[in-house]
């Protein structure tokens, strides 16, 4: 039996192995292009979820007030950084707000007027707060509390206890 010379050949099979070394190439920078978008198209479906459940939350408290103007229906929280201490991240302040937010939520639905007179109580009630985020310890300050018609703003400060 003869054996057919692959000589003629050759260049086809050069051809053939850069074609398919070049499919394979392509199909993983395709991938990882497609996989990069659906991160991004994830992240800011996650965003939206998140905004979508703090205005669910707004129109319940919203609803819950609705024919009393007299009591508070929002509450705010911002966190400022200090000047001397380094910044903290977006992740670790928007859990601090939130944990605050917890905390004050028991002010939603209360009298206006309740609320501006018991101010020293909240500002009590968040106050030299120590707060575990990662297994990190930060200690919440109260800045300052405003009451402005169905709104109770509070800025606070945050800072990383050190041990």
């Amino acid at each position: 039996m003869r054996v057919p010379p692959f000589d003629r050949y050759r260049h086809l099979l050069s051809g053939l192995g850069l074609m398919l070394a070049g499919a394979i190439i392509g199909s993983a920078i395709f991938m990882s292009i497609y996989h990069r978008n659906y991160n991004l198209m994830y992240i800011k479906m996650h965003n939206y979820q998140e905004e979508n459940k703090k205005y669910l939350q707004d129109i319940d408290s919203l609803k819950k007030t609705r024919n009393n103007q007299t009591l508070v229906s929002f509450i705010n929280v911002y966190l400022q950084n200090l000047e001397n201490e380094e910044i903290l991240s977006e992740n670790i302040q928007e859990e601090i707000e939130s944990i605050v937010k917890k905390e004050l939520k028991l002010a939603i639905g209360q009298k206006a007027a309740y609320v501006r007179d018991a101010q020293i109580l909240y500002e009590k009630l968040i106050s030299q707060k120590i707060v575990t985020i990662d297994n990190k310890n930060y200690t919440v300050q109260v800045k300052s509390i405003i009451l402005v018609q169905s709104e109770l703003t509070v800025w606070i400060t945050a800072k990383e206890k050190r041990t």
